[in-house]
């Protein structure tokens, strides 16, 4: 029986690779999703040179513009209706998918270019201050949203990886099953995650925040096999957990400061003894889950290998940053004080946002090591990002944690952590997107299996290296800068603070390295080598496919040459509207040089060492460790909290609900006995 269930399944899979790959390659969909891609070329052009204008010269731009153009960007109401669009879109796009898929597919790549415009579009508010909208009346404090450069950053990023996965996301999904609920979840996630990172208060955030983790179960369980199912449970009970941690923090917050909203509250907090520390907690731990930091990360590895690859390019390139975001939100906020109130770095008013900051830099340095290692332990090629991914959040936290420890002199491990960020997105996507086209012809996922393919995938051996050139720093690609000021960021905590984090930067430096192991490993076994017979006749169109992927690398080649655009244009504005001395800002971040001899000899030395690590644990059989059950998180901790819960919810049944159920029994029987009685006496 099962043997029958799997050749269908196979066979299947084969028939639906064949259909997704045998299509015509200039059809209805090719045709407009290169017109897509054109135009938002030429867009994403347009835009670079109106943010490098004065901000008068951009108004006045705008002014001799079409009245459409004023009327658009001019909108009060724009990140309500950014939302709403996504969100409305899902349904449509499930509507036309029952009578066309290409139809379909075709609507959900316009739907996300135009969700991705119209983040654009909210730029010229957003840079003449932000942009704040209320609508009064919902939940009885009403919805809240405020899109400073943060936000805009974030919804800018969350934009343009949905529009390029949308296109990337038709041919993979010929060899899925549900096609309509996975566009229509897919729709409904981006809308919570904009309404997340636009929210102006908590509460607002929540709800969005809630919206996302349901509607992305979805698409971690979409496939419905007993692993994806596994997954999607893994996911959501940590979502829910997660959800009830920032509840259970909200209600503290609110009960004790009277708001919700996002502003400096470090004076109102201060005389709140254990109070503070345990609303910092259940923030951290709640927002810290969807962000897969240590040792709240079990469900990412299961989730990656699962989902259909434009679900893992999401998740692991906008999905988890959002839980990153949250920790930013709040680290910048609630535990900061106002620009009117801060003396100096040394303000008492700094003590609960120091110490958040010095657990939360070890907390994102541990997820970092852990993380390299176990991706260097693996064999499937997209559990393997998976833990790049968890150790690529650990830089993010890490640089929250330094920005958070230092206080007034933070902003460098600010900038670099919402930097990196954006980076991450680009090249994690780009990355999952290249191993699901590995996928797409071998269906295959085990790496040392593989070999040989740059010959019959050049262009996906190509913008591999491009991606794995991103994420390891190499200078003239994205990740280089990133990784650069985080390196800058650690090094001032250990030189205005405590001398320990010297070790965190030792680890940094050791992580890096590995990382660049790890993508040699990936690299080697899969696309050099000897290509194995069965693998040597593959063929079929991908021509969409890759001009998806080539758009991501064409962002990360971009951002690697000119890395000083986004920090300059964006990151520094978003830094200057949170309480930061503005003197450090002008001193280390305003016209910050990034090819300097320093940092470039730094990353020859981590080439090096990772090249070292790969050689010897190749020749000593490193990658292949078999480590005992009680190193894992879940073994020692969530399977027996798991099963203590279930005792404990035994016990209570056992003791009382079953001692209510008799006496319930008792008193029911009284009254119809009693009833019968009078009924035969007096009827």
């Amino acid at each position: 029986m099962k043997a029958t269930e799997s050749v269908k399944k196979n066979g299947g899979f084969q028939k639906g690779l064949k259909d997704s790959l045998k299509k015509h390659p200039l059809d209805y969909f090719c045709i407009n999703s290169i017109l897509m891609f054109l135009i938002t070329i030429v867009c994403v052009f347009a835009f670079v040179i109106s943010t490098k204008m004065e901000g008068n010269s951009l108004q006045k731009l705008i002014r001799i513009g079409p009245e459409f153009l004023r009327t658009v960007t001019g909108f009060k109401a724009l990140p309500v209706a950014v939302i709403l669009f996504s969100l409305l879109a899902g349904p449509i796009e499930a509507f036309l998918g029952k009578r066309s898929e290409n139809l379909r597919d075709s609507t959900v790549v316009d739907n996300s270019f135009i969700s991705f415009i119209l983040v654009l579009a909210m730029y010229p508010q957003v840079a003449q201050g932000s942009i704040h909208y209320t609508l009064n009346g919902w939940f009885g404090y009403g919805l809240t949203f405020h899109v400073d450069m943060l936000s805009f950053l974030m919804a800018a990023t969350a934009g343009i990886l949905w529009f390029l996965v949308s296109i990337y996301a038709h041919d993979y999904m010929g060899i899925e099953q549900h096609r309509n609920r996975f566009y229509l979840w897919m729709s409904v996630t981006l809308g919570g995650i904009l309404g997340t990172v636009m929210a102006g208060d908590l509460l607002t955030m929540f709800l969005f925040f809630e919206l996302m983790t349901f509607s992305s179960y979805m698409l971690v369980a979409h496939n419905q096999s007993k692993e994806s199912i596994l997954a999607g449970n893994s996911y959501i009970y940590m979502g829910v957990s997660g959800g009830l941690c920032i509840l259970l923090g909200m209600i503290l917050l609110v009960a004790h400061t009277n708001t919700l909203e996002f502003v400096p509250l470090a004076s109102a907090l201060q005389d709140l003894g254990w109070i503070k520390y345990l609303i910092t907690i259940l923030f951290v731990a709640g927002f810290g889950i969807k962000a897969g930091m240590l040792p709240l990360h079990i469900w990412l590895p299961k989730a990656h290998p699962v989902a259909p690859t434009p679900a893992s390019a999401l998740l692991s390139g906008i999905l988890i940053k959002v839980g990153a975001y949250g920790i930013l939100r709040v680290a910048t906020s609630f535990f900061v004080p106002s620009i009117e109130e801060v003396s100096g770095y040394k303000d008492p008013l700094w003590e609960v946002s120091q110490k958040l900051g010095g657990l939360i830099i070890w907390v994102g340095i541990i997820t970092m090591v852990v993380g390299v290692f176990m991706a260097l332990q693996q064999s499937n090629m997209k559990k393997m990002l998976a833990y790049h991914s968890i150790s690529q959040m650990g830089y993010i936290i890490m640089g929250i944690g330094v920005a958070a420890y230092l206080g007034y002199k933070g902003a460098m491990g600010f900038s670099g952590s919402i930097y990196h960020i954006i980076n991450h997105a680009l090249f994690k996507a780009l990355l999952f997107m290249a191993v699901g086209l590995v996928y797409m012809r071998t269906h295959e996922l085990d790496m040392y299996k593989l070999g040989g393919l740059w010959k019959k995938m050049p262009f996906t051996a190509f913008v591999t290296i491009i991606a794995a050139l991103g994420i390891t720093g190499m200078p003239g690609f994205n990740g280089f800068a990133s990784k650069s000021i985080l390196h800058h960021a650690i090094i001032e905590a250990y030189e205005y603070g405590h001398h320990s984090f010297k070790y965190a930067e030792v680890l940094f430096t050791i992580v890096s390295a590995g990382t660049v192991c790890s993508f040699i490993k990936l690299f080697s076994y899969v696309f050099l080598g000897k290509c194995p017979d069965k693998y040597k006749d593959i063929e079929g169109e991908k021509g969409m496919m890759d001009m998806s992927m080539a758009g991501l690398a064409l962002l990360i080649v971009f951002i690697g040459q000119s890395p000083s655009y986004i920090l300059n244009q964006f990151i520094i504005p978003a830094t200057r509207s949170l309480t930061y001395d503005p003197g450090f800002i002008d001193k280390y971040l305003v016209d910050m040089k990034f090819f300097n001899g320093h940092d470039m000899i730094g990353m020859v030395w981590v080439y090096l060492l990772g090249i070292a690590i790969f050689v010897l644990g190749k020749k000593y059989h490193l990658f292949h460790l078999h480590l005992p059950k009680w190193l894992s998180v879940e073994n020692t901790i969530y399977k027996p909290l798991y099963k203590g819960v279930l005792n404990v919810s035994h016990s209570i049944t056992n003791r009382y609900e079953i001692a209510m159920i008799k006496s319930d029994v008792m008193i029911y029987t009284i009254i119809l006995a009693t009833t019968l009685f009078l009924l035969t006496r007096f009827g």
